[in-house]
């Protein structure tokens, strides 16, 4: 169930994805009078979320929430909320933030979890990234807690989890979606850019642990139709 998209660059496929979720958006909203987006932070989407912001679609009626988070104030460089309220809220969009007031991600969990159940499921787009590792969200390879988020009957949409080796560029511990969350979507679209990041897809693809790579948990399942959008 995994389609492969190539782009001429990252701007392209940023102008391209930006027109192809704003129709599902407005679909959804005449639909269902409401529509979804889960978002992920990095710098690949930026271009997607300014493109989007602006684009024709009735803002007011989409709720914006995030695949993960690093737990930081939002007004940190290093939050996706702060990513996303620069970028793809400028259009008006509601946001169900992941980060509270807790100390820890641990105790803000059931917090965060309260307020995603406001959030009518299925999701209508979820916007993925992938790192050098093979992570997903903040699904990290061999983190503690990994099992019980990638576990399909655990029940929660969100969990505290820390990577083994924190990121020296974000060494900060995570709140993110569990594996049913991202798939409970009605479509996932992964955005990856450059040659490095091509060749851990194709790695990805080719095999099945996902312990070792995250990311394969989404690519390996038949629940959820995913886009792979690359761009070099």
């Amino acid at each position: 169930m995994v389609a492969l998209l190539t782009h001429e660059s990252v701007d392209a496929m940023a102008a391209a994805l930006a027109a192809e979720i704003a129709s599902v958006l407005a679909e959804a909203i005449d639909a269902r009078g409401r529509a979804s987006l889960v978002a992920s932070g990095g710098s690949t989407p930026a271009p997607l979320y300014r493109a989007l912001a602006v684009a024709d679609v009735d803002w007011t009626r989409v709720t914006v929430t995030l695949a993960d988070e690093r737990w930081v104030d939002p007004g940190s460089d290093a939050s996706n909320e702060a990513l996303v309220r620069g970028t793809l809220l400028a259009g008006g969009a509601r946001f169900v933030p992941l980060k509270t007031a807790a100390a820890t991600a641990a105790e803000g969990a059931p917090e965060a979890n309260a307020a995603q159940e406001a959030i009518p499921l299925p999701y209508d787009v979820t916007v993925l990234g992938m790192g050098g590792d093979g992570h997903t969200a903040s699904l990290f390879p061999h983190a503690d807690g990994l099992a019980e988020a990638l576990r399909a009957d655990q029940g929660r949409r969100l969990m505290a989890l820390t990577p083994k080796e924190l990121p020296g560029h974000a060494p900060f511990a995570r709140m993110t979606m569990t594996l049913p969350a991202l798939l409970a979507s009605r479509r996932i679209t992964v955005m990856i850019s450059g040659a490095e990041k091509r060749a851990v897809f194709e790695r990805a693809l080719a095999g099945s642990d996902v312990f070792d790579m995250p990311i394969r948990a989404i690519l390996h399942q038949a629940e959820t139709p995913v886009d792979v959008h690359w761009a070099p």
